[in-house]
């Protein structure tokens, strides 16, 4: 089946190309379901009240949720190494969803353009850290690709194991 270009593709046409940002590229040729899974969770999240969330966190439950996706004996590797520029990617692609977590300075920052916001003097009670372009210029206001992502991934959506239901069905 041919590669369809999307919006990761046309953010990396236009970042520092390496090693490091073809091997992240080529992941998501192979496995697109972890953009979209990332970024549906972040959504699902904001959409029920959550101020913030965490890349961290996110990566481990992507981790384990799609994990369980992979047919049986196949091996479904999400490297730590990736979740850098997968943070990056969606916070670019979704500008929404800057400054609802904290970022510290990396080196995929150069690789993608985007350096850390000034801090302000004054920080709201609820700051976090954003990105910005290279420059000063907002992400918001900034590049944007021609075919914005639109999760299109069917994800394993399947009820989670340590849910209230569960727990108390096995006290019954």
């Amino acid at each position: 089946m041919p590669h369809v270009i999307d919006a990761i593709d046309e953010l990396v046409a236009r970042s520092k190309d390496g090693l490091e940002l073809r091997t992240f590229h080529e992941f998501h040729i192979a496995h697109p379901e972890v953009l979209d899974f990332l970024a549906e969770e972040i959504k699902l999240r904001l959409d029920h009240g959550f101020k913030a969330f965490s890349y961290r966190s996110l990566w481990e439950y992507a981790r384990w949720k799609l994990s369980m996706r992979a047919k049986r004996g196949a091996t479904f590797e999400l490297n730590d190494h990736a979740s850098l520029f997968y943070s990056r990617a969606v916070t670019i692609l979704h500008p929404e969803f800057n400054r609802r977590c904290e970022f510290r300075a990396a080196k995929v920052d150069e690789i993608f353009g985007v350096e850390l916001e000034p801090i302000p003097e004054k920080r709201p009670r609820s700051y976090a850290r954003g990105l910005q372009w290279v420059g000063g210029t907002s992400l918001e206001a900034g590049w944007r690709p021609s075919s914005p992502h639109v999760p299109g991934h069917v994800t394993n959506r399947k009820r989670d194991i340590h849910t209230k239901r569960d727990v108390t069905r096995g006290q019954q």
